[in-house]
């Protein structure tokens, strides 16, 4: 992409100000016309958003191979919710014309009925389909809920032609890279979130169809978190986490202040308990007094006379 294609952010987007180049035949007799703004090719910075990984498709009469992935909406912030809204403009706007001014040069008609421009064109958001009495699609889109945006892959000569980096914008795949292991393929796995650059390849008309086509410029990868194996903590922060740790910090202080208080009431009755062993000590250390030793009393015989 060179440097001095404008690059809109996808939540300023005003659909209603895109123009048209005239239509061109391709080599297989259908049409293509490129969309533009401000007389360039319409290049959109998308937000942050889910996506369900790359797709490789894998043409069974040809074997042609093309990658493509899903964006998918929802209402995680404003910028996602005022994206869906321009591009649901941009559709209304592209069938209003199709079947007024540009009806002719495009269809090769004077004239067309929206209904007919609804069934012919292929819708640039995808809903969900709603489910019958058995719980199987009955092929008619559930607006409902969220949609999901196709965005290709460029892929020829078994080389991508985009650029992948991570949230850091360190490079993950450039053009230039030769390592096969390392391509968008690999680098956006499934269930990761991609902010970064698609571009408007314009409209395509072949078999009485007609759609609206966008390539991956660049993307920036917020990988999925692993809970396990990663050997980092996914835990995060909250503020009532934190209030109930403040409060069991403030608990065990107490404890512990209190637990000091009973300790020094026990210090100062030990030495009453001393004195007493001691004095119990002293006892026990006298010696008995040696028993008085009677006196032998001698009895001396008188002598007799005679």
């Amino acid at each position: 992409m060179s440097n001095t294609q404008k690059i809109t952010k996808a939540k300023s987007f005003q659909a209603t100000e895109i123009t048209y180049r005239e239509a061109v035949v391709n080599k297989r007799g259908g049409k293509n016309v490129q969309i533009q703004v401000d007389g360039g090719p319409l290049v959109l910075q998308i937000p942050l958003m889910l996506t369900w990984g790359v797709n490789e498709r894998v043409d069974e009469q040809t074997g042609r191979v093309s990658y493509d992935m899903a964006l998918q909406f929802n209402d995680d912030s404003p910028s996602v919710l005022k994206f869906l809204e321009a591009l649901k403009v941009m559709e209304d706007k592209i069938k209003n014309d199709s079947c007024a001014q540009m009806c002719k040069s495009w269809h090769g008609k004077t004239k067309m009925s929206r209904e007919v421009i609804d069934a012919l064109m292929y819708p640039i958001l995808k809903y969900p389909q709603l489910k019958d009495s058995q719980g199987k699609p009955n092929g008619e889109p559930d607006y409902s809920r969220y949609p999901t945006m196709k965005i290709k892959i460029p892929f020829w000569e078994n080389k991508f032609n985009c650029e992948v980096y991570d949230m850091q914008s360190k490079p993950l795949y450039l053009p230039t890279y030769t390592d096969s292991s390392s391509t968008p393929y690999t680098t956006i796995p499934k269930a990761s979130h991609v902010k970064g650059l698609i571009q408007c390849t314009g409209l395509w008309f072949a078999g009485g169809k007609c759609g609206v086509t966008w390539k991956l410029v660049q993307a920036c990868v917020r990988p999925p978190a692993r809970l396990l194996g990663t050997g980092t903590c996914h835990i995060m922060d909250d503020s009532d986490d934190e209030e109930a740790d403040n409060i069991l910090s403030q608990k065990e202080a107490e404890k512990k202040e209190q637990s000091s208080y009973s300790n020094y009431d026990e210090k100062e009755e030990i030495p009453e308990k001393e004195d007493e062993q001691e004095d119990e000590d002293e006892d026990d250390d006298e010696e008995e007094p040696e028993p008085v030793k009677k006196k032998k009393k001698v009895r001396r015989k008188k002598k007799s006379t005679e």
